[in-house]
């Protein structure tokens, strides 16, 4: 077996209430994985936490270098013949 974090000295809890419709599909669904409930609902949810929080950005920047980034995003846009060909053919799902 290989260790991972969810394997980790685990010494916080969470509590979290379900109505019966839930508790239910969640034991369902861990079974069908053939995990705990408790290993599920962790692993999905640490997916979703790190999924979330990749998708934020923070920019610093000081006064001119926000003026050079918005100065580069005022540009046209300058469509090469790759991207022409790209945004003209028909994608896998659409033949």
């Amino acid at each position: 077996m290989v260790y991972n974090i969810y394997m980790a000295n685990k010494t916080e809890r969470l509590s979290i209430r379900l109505t019966p419709e839930q508790d239910i599909l969640l034991h369902r669904a861990a079974e069908a994985r053939g995990e705990s409930t408790n290993a599920y609902v962790l692993r999905n949810a640490v997916g979703a936490a790190q999924s979330d929080l990749a998708d934020l950005r923070v920019f610093v920047a000081d006064e001119n270098a926000w003026l050079e980034i918005e100065s580069s995003l005022c540009q046209p846009v300058t469509f090469t013949s790759e991207m022409v060909k790209l945004l003209t053919t028909p994608s896998v799902l659409e033949k």
